[in-house]
């Protein structure tokens, strides 16, 4: 498929999964326009991938995880700067913001 394919060409190890979901989601919704941002925990972990039109998980970084996944959704979308997620504290937020320097 062709996920699986783009996939393996740019995240396919555990060390270029880890910490970039958000960059891997980001790509690869670009890439692939159809895909629906998913927001949520994996494995207790903040997290996101994407499903396809069918439903199916396809999840750039899953390299990053051991054994099977559990995923729990919490937004369909990257959320808004003004939105707070309080089961976890943390947010994708739907826009790249750099750090300022003090």
């Amino acid at each position: 498929m062709q996920y699986d394919t783009w996939i393996s060409e740019n995240y396919p190890t555990f060390e270029l999964c880890k910490n970039k979901c958000n960059e891997a989601v980001r790509n690869m919704v670009n890439k692939f326009p159809e895909l629906q941002i998913q927001v949520g925990l994996a494995n207790g972990v903040l997290h996101c991938w994407t499903i396809d039109k069918t439903g199916r998980i396809v999840d750039p970084t899953a390299k990053q995880f051991t054994g099977s996944i559990d995923y729990y959704l919490i937004a369909d979308r990257f959320l808004q700067k003004h939105e707070y997620e309080p089961a976890t504290g943390c947010v994708f937020l739907d826009e790249c913001i750099e750090a300022t320097k003090d």
